[in-house]
């Protein structure tokens, strides 16, 4: 058995899926192969002979795919067929589903699919591959420090860099309290050309208005009652950089007008001043208010709305990209345990499953809160329900969850295997101890329980997560077992 799989890759634009290629070849160093026309799909078959063919459905025009797909099904039985069909074509994938195909993925790609779909072919075929690959599909990395691997966050950082790139125009960052605006802002910063110079924030909020003004534009020797000398203003302490004025909704308007003139003139006059002062400073600003609605009611400046929202940025609330969770959840942990000398903590599916059904109205930041106050009161290795604040838990009923939902959002993640080990306690389960039987310690009905879902998660395993399939090995009916995993809460287990 070699070391690694055989992949032909059989897409129509393999010069725009480089990042794919990058992924296979974690998987297959120097076993990728590239397929671009049905016409010579065979014949690259025939002569790479592939472990795994990751096939696009609409090489073919779609009225000739499912013919091309049966047929290598039929003639080359032992190939591992990885799919890839258009995310909102449902006939096509009605299809894949009769099929029992190995695996299928939707396009546009995505890079956690992709991991899974490979780590469960490598896993199939017993190939030596690295161990981090199958345990812990390899992350994306930070986006200076931005954790996010949902398309949303994906297509945020293209448009930071794409914005980055542009070393004048004035950005717009809105989003809820807590999504990270200061850290989008700091990567426009560190992306851009203005990267070794200052990064200055200011919370527009946080400093009474009759002090906000001299400390943006700075003051002269004598200009007001006790300003014994001259002090410089953040404005000009970030020429050449970046001022980023957070919360700009609750600037009073006087200075909203101080503010326009910099950003029309390239120039500022500090408080006393008669002499402007050029300067080369780029603004971006903040808020978590509706300024459009603001300005409709004469609250805000329209001319200076419109000077800053140049290029506007919207950070979604973490409500929306649930998928981040788990991944911002194994961030956050090694940080804090870290700190205090602790070991990471192992998330149950229990709670994985109450923090994922969670609204997160402070987002990340209240997340991040979370993890650390619970680094420091957590006295186990594992986090437990009661050991989570009483308003995660006051909507929450593990009944009523929606399982298949949670189960989606984990393997979008790829994060099961990392955080949580409920199959390794699972598979723990051995005959009690002669001081157990002696001291009347053996509980019957849990040893049974554990049993019953170990069998449940190997014939799972074994299918491949199909449930019809898994029943007939347990020789159960179908409807028994969808009953047992439920009750048991074994969702997504056998994924790991």
């Amino acid at each position: 058995m070699p070391a690694s799989p055989t992949i032909l890759f059989a897409d129509r634009t393999p010069d725009k899926q480089l990042t794919c290629k990058q992924l296979f070849e974690e998987y297959a160093p120097s076993n990728v192969y590239i397929c671009s026309h049905s016409d010579e799909l065979i014949s690259k078959i025939d002569s790479h002979h592939p472990d795994i063919l990751f096939l696009d459905l609409l090489l073919s025009p779609e009225q000739k795919s499912i013919t091309t797909l049966d047929f290598i099904q039929e003639s080359y039985p032992d190939l591992l067929l990885i799919a890839a069909i258009p995310q909102d074509n449902h006939a096509l994938e009605q299809e894949i589903i009769k099929r029992n195909l190995f695996f299928y993925v939707g396009t546009p790609y995505e890079a956690t699919e992709i991991q899974l779909a490979l780590k469960r072919a490598t896993t199939k075929l017993n190939f030596n591959t690295p161990a981090q690959a199958i345990v812990s599909p390899k992350r994306l990395p930070p986006f200076y420090g931005i954790i996010g691997e949902t398309r949303v966050m994906q297509n945020l950082f293209n448009l930071i860099a794409k914005v980055a790139e542009d070393d004048f125009a004035t950005v717009l960052v809105r989003g809820e309290s807590g999504t990270g605006k200061e850290l989008v802002a700091k990567a426009i910063h560190l992306h851009s050309s203005r990267k070794n110079n200052n990064f200055v924030p200011v919370n527009c909020a946080a400093i009474p208005d009759d002090l906000l003004e001299s400390e943006l534009f700075g003051y002269t020797k004598g200009a007001f009652t006790g300003a014994a000398q001259s002090k410089i203003g953040r404005i000009e302490y970030a020429d050449k950089g970046t001022l980023f004025l957070d919360e700009i909704g609750d600037m009073k308007p006087s200075l909203q007008a101080k503010l326009l003139r910099v950003l029309q003139e390239r120039e500022f006059e500090p408080v006393g001043s008669l002499k402007a002062t050029p300067v080369n400073t780029r603004i971006v600003a903040a808020t978590h208010c509706d300024l459009e609605q603001m300005v409709s009611e004469g609250k805000f400046r329209e001319d200076l709305y419109y000077r800053l929202s140049v290029i506007p940025l919207t950070i979604p609330p973490l409500k929306d990209r649930k998928e981040d969770i788990p991944i911002l959840l194994n961030s956050f942990l090694e940080l804090h345990a870290t700190k205090r000398g602790r070991q990471k903590f192992t998330i149950p599916m229990s709670v994985m499953t109450a923090l994922l059904s969670y609204e997160w109205k402070g987002n990340v930041r209240e997340l991040e809160n979370l993890v650390q106050q619970l680094a420091i009161l957590c006295s186990g290795k594992e986090i437990q329900l009661e050991d989570l604040p009483e308003r995660l838990l006051l909507d929450y009923n593990l009944d009523k969850v929606d399982h298949d939902s949670i189960s989606t959002i984990l393997k979008k993640s790829s994060m099961d295997a990392v955080l949580y080990d409920n199959e390794e306690k699972q598979s723990k389960t051995t005959m009690p101890s002669k001081d157990e039987w002696e001291e009347g310690q053996v509980d019957f009905k849990e040893l049974i329980n554990d049993y019953e879902a170990q069998l449940i998660i190997k014939a799972m395993k074994i299918s491949h997560g199909n449930k019809k399939e898994a029943a007939k090995l347990l020789n159960l009916k179908r409807t028994t077992l969808l009953e047992k995993i439920k009750k048991k809460n074994l969702h997504s287990l056998w994924e790991a």
